[in-house]
């Protein structure tokens, strides 16, 4: 990583430790990303490996919507999800998914995926299967609605 991914990268894992709650062992952060949408979901639990408290997430989607874009590599593209993991005494633990289906819960609507590759572009060979269906409905779609007469 360049240093100013790895300055966002320990914003980030900074201001997941200050939302932790007290008493907490491990901290987890799951972020789905897409250019027109992030889901968070964070959980907290104590050495005993049960729930802690709550994680405040204040400030997270702007840091991570600029890591997103630090890390767009022009033929591979941008990742798609990616996890944190803060444990405490050891150094944080960041993985980031550019090819797996992050499966959205509830899903995304196709033409997300389709925004998503216009404003992070990938080489063909970097478009995984998944991806290339979802993008290819998307368009579909999208021709449908513009072949279609509007309701008057």
């Amino acid at each position: 990583m360049d240093p100013r991914t790895d300055t966002r990268s320990a914003e980030i894992c900074a201001l997941l430790e200050a939302g932790a709650p007290v008493g907490w062992h491990r901290v987890t952060l799951d972020v789905w990303a897409n250019v027109h949408a992030y889901e968070l979901a964070a959980s907290a639990k104590n050495a005993q490996g049960r729930f802690a408290g709550e994680v405040r997430l204040a400030d997270m989607v702007e840091r991570l919507q600029d890591l997103r874009e630090q890390m767009y590599r022009e033929d591979r593209g941008a990742w798609l999800s990616a996890r944190f993991v803060l444990q405490r005494g050891a150094e944080p633990e960041v993985t980031f998914n550019y090819d797996e289906n992050p499966r959205w819960s509830p899903d995304l609507h196709p033409m997300m995926f389709v925004r998503d590759l216009e404003a992070f572009p990938r080489a063909d060979e970097h478009v995984p299967d998944w991806l290339r269906e979802m993008v290819e409905r998307g368009e579909e779609l999208q021709r449908e609605q513009e072949a279609s007469p509007a309701d008057q």
